[in-house]
């Protein structure tokens, strides 16, 4: 497998890699296929992205330790879109143009749905773990897939437990992006629906050095919680100042903040006991994502991060479809994602999936996130859980199985 670092990732190369250097000299073979790795390695989700792209890599190097697809090996390309669409247009259409990627997987929701028209113009399958954003329920399901469940699924989460808790008042900030604002708008519905009280319902831009007027109403207003849908860079500055400006509540934080650097970065002691963070998660009780969770310890040292088991499925999903399809492009495979994801012989892993369709089986792949039987818009159904803030560090809290949602 050769994995080519492009654009402003290049410099970041060494930690991606990891993964990929163990699968390189496996097998050999003179075919290649292109799979481009789109994802913020830098800026307010950079922690996120170089989850997605590790969590690629991995997928890739077992694709290639089983033989690669008929394609050939699994070639990645990896760039950076530093979280702008922009930046994610210029790069995809390298990675199609110069590359000649047949998928683009990784992009987070605002390049995502920037992404929409080059895709299906270009006849290429554009794939990520994290895009939630319900935008995709109306443009998704040709050439458009995830592996993560609407945020539709994600702000339910979020209201549920905010109405669990028994708040009686509940302040929201929410940070003006895609990626933010989509679950925050479902979980203001069922809040309302609750009958809890939302005290602020504020939008604030990224990027400023304080955020001490959009915090005067809210903290005057004192509520019991602030679910604070913000970027890591702004989260950190909004929970400081939260903080030094007399609030007392607890707080529920979106998937953003839901990395280890938080506690460093804020202090662990301004939300031990008292912080919350909701994120998209597989159910751990899964022998498919056990098994990813063994590998993954086993070739990092630690366990799985946010949506690092969505990204492994992601690149399966892909290998997958490309070993039933007729033809090694991006329509061809479009052809088959469904195909390989429902009505067919159970499997778990691309060797397995590999051999089924050798012997002219259907199949269905279920992997370490869980079953991804996708709805009309390329979107499968998604379980959540709830962390605590304890000890400096996230514990498990709440878990929400799929049929919480049904």
């Amino acid at each position: 497998m050769k994995t080519i670092f492009a654009g402003r990732g290049a410099a970041l190369k060494t930690g991606v890699a990891a993964c990929a250097l163990a699968a390189m000299g496996a097998t050999s073979q003179a075919e290649e296929v292109t799979v481009g790795v789109l994802v913020p390695l830098t800026g307010e989700l950079g922690e996120f992205g170089k989850i997605v792209a590790n969590a690629v890599e991995m997928g890739a190097a077992e694709i290639n330790a089983a033989g690669g697809t008929s394609c050939g090996m699994i070639r990645t390309v990896v760039a950076d879109t530093g979280g702008n669409p922009q930046n994610g247009i210029r790069e995809a259409s390298k990675m199609i143009e110069s590359e000649g990627a047949v998928a683009i997987l990784g992009p987070t929701s605002g390049v995502m749905v920037a992404l929409v028209d080059l895709a299906k113009r270009t006849k290429t399958v554009l794939m990520s773990p994290y895009a939630g954003t319900i935008t995709l329920n109306e443009l998704g399901g040709d050439y458009v897939y995830r592996t993560v469940s609407s945020d539709l699924g994600d702000g339910a989460a979020a209201g549920l437990w905010l109405t669990e808790k028994g708040y009686k008042t509940v302040a929201f900030l929410v940070q003006n992006e895609e990626s933010t604002i989509s679950p925050a708008q479902v979980a203001r519905q069922r809040v309302e629906e609750a009958g809890i009280t939302l005290t602020d319902y504020i939008i604030y831009n990224p990027g400023q050095p304080s955020y001490q007027a959009e915090l005067i109403s809210v903290l005057a207003q004192e509520p019991d919680a602030i679910y604070l849908a913000g970027g890591q860079e702004s989260g950190v500055t909004v929970i400081k100042e939260a903080t030094a400006g007399g609030f007392q509540g607890e707080w529920l934080f979106t998937a953003d903040l839901a990395v280890p650097e938080i506690f460093e970065a804020v202090g662990a002691d301004l939300i031990n006991g008292r912080a919350y963070v909701e994120v998209a998660e597989a159910d751990s009780s899964l022998p498919e994502f056990q098994a990813f969770k063994d590998m993954h310890n086993e070739k990092t040292g630690k366990a799985p991060g946010p949506f690092a088991a969505n990204s492994f499925d992601m690149v399966m999903l892909a290998a997958l479809a490309l070993e039933a399809s007729d033809a090694c492009t991006g329509e061809s495979m479009n052809s088959k994602i469904r195909d390989v994801t429902d009505g067919g012989e159970k499997v778990s892993s691309f060797a397995a999936g590999k051999e089924a369709l050798a012997a002219g089986k259907d199949i269905d792949y279920e992997g370490a996130s869980g079953p991804l039987v996708l709805d009309e818009s390329g979107t499968p159904a998604g379980s959540y859980a709830v962390q605590k803030a304890t000890d400096g560090a996230w514990a498990a809290e709440t878990f929400y199985p799929a049929s919480a949602f049904e």
